[in-house]
């Protein structure tokens, strides 16, 4: 649980080095952008693939980016974060305000898989917990 939290940390505070660190080099991470006609999820592989999430997030995708946390689940091999976000769309300056969750699956103390939800009941509902 505390790599969950140190990469987080990270994120807040903008060092891409230190969340790397806190991440398994074959971590696949699947996020909550829909980015094709069919509906499906992006989904980005290894160090490679969470240097394009940073870019993305930080400045192509969204001009503006807030993450808040309310509360983190030690869930044994994984982890659970619920919190929110608002973000701003690059093209459009359009805001939108969710929910956000992350599922992360923790192996030797790095994250190796990460999937986000927009829902707090989606993301409990698919870790076996229940609001």
């Amino acid at each position: 649980m505390e790599s969950a939290r140190r990469c987080f940390d990270a994120w807040i505070r903008n060092d891409l080095d230190a969340f790397l660190a806190e991440i398994d080099p074959d971590i696949v991470w699947h996020t909550a952008i829909e980015r094709s006609a069919e509906g499906d999820n992006t989904v980005y592989r290894g160090h490679d693939g969470v240097r394009q999430i940073w870019k993305d997030y930080r400045g192509e995708v969204f001009s503006q980016m807030e993450v808040s946390e309310t509360k983190l689940l030690d869930l044994g091999d994984s982890v659970l974060r619920l919190g929110h976000i608002r973000v701003t769309g690059q093209a459009s300056g359009v805001e939108i305000e969710s929910e956000l969750a992350q599922h992360a699956v923790m192996r030797n103390g790095l994250i190796i898989s990460s999937r986000d939800y927009l829902s707090h009941a989606e993301a409990l509902e698919a870790a076996g917990l229940s609001e």
